[in-house]
């Protein structure tokens, strides 16, 4: 049985303890969030910290993990100075779905198929194409879609006040059954609401009115 190697096991917690800290500064996305840039400085950073373990000079290897990761970080902050520099490390997001229509041209440009585009959308709760107003492919991968403006979800500022405006025209037809014709009408809604004559209808184009 070998004797146990003291000096690489004080290396290798150096090596966790260095490489914690060098990643703390390079940041706290996850690799899901990471750009392209971003992904091969974590890649190389991984790579280059076992050789210390596997006989590489312990000072060479940190050294050079540093320079990686401030070279990362003189890209970012470059980003921030000189746009242009984004387009070229970071790259920009891509319209696959353009006011509910499948743009299959950018989907051959990104490498994707119609069926993994539809399995982005169930998996974000969409069920058709046509429900989508914008549909991108962010630079790290991840998808971002907008449904059409009569399919966005109510928020609650929005629900309070269309049930005040539902109180108010509740209140208004109570006081003319009452024979009270002197009670002040309700906020205007939307002269399209007079000639509606199905309650769904009332209530899809009061919530319409609301998101003004």
């Amino acid at each position: 049985m070998g004797t146990l190697d003291f000096s690489l096991i004080w290396k290798t917690l150096l090596t966790i303890l260095y490489g914690t800290l060098i990643l703390r500064i390079a940041g706290r996305k996850s690799l899901a969030q990471m750009t392209v840039a971003q992904t091969v400085v974590m890649l190389a950073v991984g790579t280059v910290l076992i050789e210390p373990l596997v006989g590489a000079e312990l000072i060479d290897t940190f050294v050079l993990v540093a320079v990686a990761v401030f070279t990362l970080i003189a890209i970012e902050y470059s980003e921030i100075r000189f746009p242009f520099l984004k387009k070229i490390f970071t790259g920009h997001p891509v319209v696959l779905i353009e006011n509910g229509e499948m743009k299959r041209e950018r989907l051959k440009q990104v490498r994707m198929t119609i069926q993994q585009l539809e399995m982005e959308l169930r998996q974000a709760s969409i069920s058709k194409v046509s429900d989508v107003k914008w549909g991108t492919i962010e630079p790290n991968g991840r998808f971002g879609f907008i449904l059409k403006d009569e399919l966005q979800p109510v928020d609650r500022w929005e629900f309070e006040r269309l049930l005040d405006r539902l109180a108010n025209i509740e209140r208004s037809i109570t006081n003319h059954s009452n024979g009270a014709f002197d009670a002040p009408p309700p906020a205007p809604i939307g002269n399209e609401i007079k000639d509606s004559h199905s309650e769904e209808d009332v209530f899809k184009k009061l919530v319409c009115e609301v998101k003004k």
